[in-house]
């Protein structure tokens, strides 16, 4: 599998580098001027003639790639600032190098002067920090955001955490550009992160594709075609053949979610859906949508023939906390069939001691997620991967972690991240159309992981188309639905 088909840990990265240079024999000198002449390429493709460019170093390799960098631009006759942060008389092997080879160019190094430059690089802080950012390194941070210059960021923003892309600094360095050296860092792919990195574009530094091999990364959806879209049809298939899904949710108040959660269900194909719902709903779901085949539910019970009927049951969209709730719930969790759990059957799960049916699909989005695991959101969203992997072997369960960045994961192991950040997909409703999507996928391919894989990227595909077609209005989950291409 190729770099840019994966994302990679910080630690990762340097595993990578690491073997390029002590096994493959490439100078790691090289390798740091390789990662400056695309850092400057960049940056020039987007700000062609700038006045003068501040760098701003640290006092290990990213600081290097900073020197090099000012080298590079400076042989382009464009002034260049070095803003010296940390103490140079730290600075070793290639990075000491990098220093020593523009000492004689008469660039301008400065300690406490103001950032002066039309754009201002960040060349502060690595792959390798960890813990608390020290005082001196926090502060040219700060300055760094108070500047209101163009920000290019090398590697990564700095106060972000190359592995689980949490923030080391309430407020990390906000770039409108991060060139990533190495591989795609999996930070910068999922969470918080993603809204301080700006655009990211990543060089592998030519490093050979043997060296990548020998890391895992995390592949990114889709991994294949078949996480890309349904199988066609053959011309002879009846609705038999594409599986039976029962919704069950939609409270008092709340039938908006089920009737989502249905049509998305629909629109992936599936071949029939039965929803059970609070009866003040039935009939309002019925003439808005009769495709649907709508049961009411006075006290939480369900019929057993539907739950023996249906390949997947999905519950929880509108589902509430309440006694019918928790009825229904039960009824659902005590039957053999697989579920796909989402919103309050979530939050019913995190208060009670249901055991899920073997087979089974859990979306949380973050808050869902620190209520299962006992945590804080913010706990969550400093380490996603940790959470997603931490969920699905309490649960036994397939999982997905909603947000920027989704990651699909089973049995402790993430199978796959979601690089599709994508704000249309933050209005009401659009986890009752995920939660449609992934049951209709489940019901046609039996497959829980490849369901869950395929449900998310199509989700966050619906959502980029529909964005597309807003012309500047906001997106509603009902627009997801209509953007949906299940077969390509």
């Amino acid at each position: 599998m190729g770099s840019l088909e994966r994302v990679f840990t910080g630690t990762e990265c340097r595993e990578i580098d690491r073997i390029a240079i002590e096994e493959l024999g490439i100078s790691g000198f090289r390798l740091m001027y390789r990662a400056a002449s695309f850092a400057m390429a960049e940056l020039l493709k987007r700000w062609s003639q700038p006045k003068s460019v501040s760098i701003v170093c640290g006092s290990g390799n990213n600081a290097g790639d900073g020197y090099l960098l000012a080298g590079a631009l400076h042989s382009r006759q464009i002034p260049v600032q070095i803003v010296q942060v940390g103490d140079v008389s730290r600075l070793q092997g290639d990075a000491k190098r990098a220093l020593d080879s523009i000492t004689d160019l008469g660039l301008a190094f400065s300690l406490d002067e103001e950032i002066s430059g039309d754009v201002v690089v960040d060349a502060l802080l690595g792959t390798g920090v960890r813990g608390e950012v020290r005082p001196t390194f926090a502060a040219a941070i700060g300055r760094i955001n108070a500047v209101n210059k163009p920000v290019v960021a090398l590697d990564l923003p700095s106060g972000v955490d190359a592995d689980t892309g949490g923030f080391l600094i309430e407020e990390p360095v906000r770039a409108d550009l991060t060139t990533c050296f190495v591989g795609r860092k999996l930070a910068l792919a999922t969470g918080k992160a993603c809204n301080v990195a700006g655009e990211v574009v990543t060089s592998s530094l030519e490093i050979p594709s043997e060296a990548f091999d020998r890391v895992a990364g995390i592949p990114v959806l889709p991994t294949n075609k078949a996480e890309r879209e349904l199988p066609k049809r053959q011309p002879s298939s009846h609705k038999g053949h594409f599986g039976h899904v029962l919704i069950v949710g939609g409270n008092r108040g709340m039938g908006g979610a089920v009737l989502l959660a249905g049509e998305a269900c629909l629109r992936t194909g599936a071949g029939l859906v039965s929803v059970v719902t609070h009866p003040d709903h039935a009939g309002n779901l019925l003439s808005r949508r009769p495709e649907l085949m709508v049961r009411g539910s006075d006290e939480g019970e369900i019929d057993p023939s539907l739950i023996e009927q249906a390949d997947v049951i999905a519950i929880g969209p509108g589902l509430g906390v309440d006694p019918w709730a928790r009825n229904l719930l039960e009824n659902v969790s005590s039957s053999d069939k697989p579920l796909v759990v989402d919103a309050d059957a979530l939050n019913l799960q995190a208060k009670g001691s249901y055991a899920l049916p073997s087979g089974s699909i859990v979306t949380p989005h973050p808050g869902e997620a620190a209520r299962l695991l006992d945590t804080t959101t913010a706990a969550i969203e400093n380490d996603r991967v940790g959470a997603v992997k931490r969920l699905t072997v309490q649960l036994h369960a397939v999982g997905v972690l909603k947000g920027a960045g989704s990651l699909v994961a089973n049995d402790g192991e993430v199978h796959a991240i979601c690089d599709i950040a994508e704000p249309a997909l933050s209005t009401a409703g659009s986890g009752d159309v995920l939660t449609g999507i992934v049951a209709a996928a489940y019901a046609q391919l039996d497959e829980p992981l490849r369901a869950t894989a395929l449900g998310v990227y199509l989700h966050a595909s619906a959502g980029q188309r529909a964005r597309s077609h807003a012309n500047g209005r906001g997106v509603i989950a009902g627009d997801l639905i209509e953007s949906l291409h299940p077969w390509g």
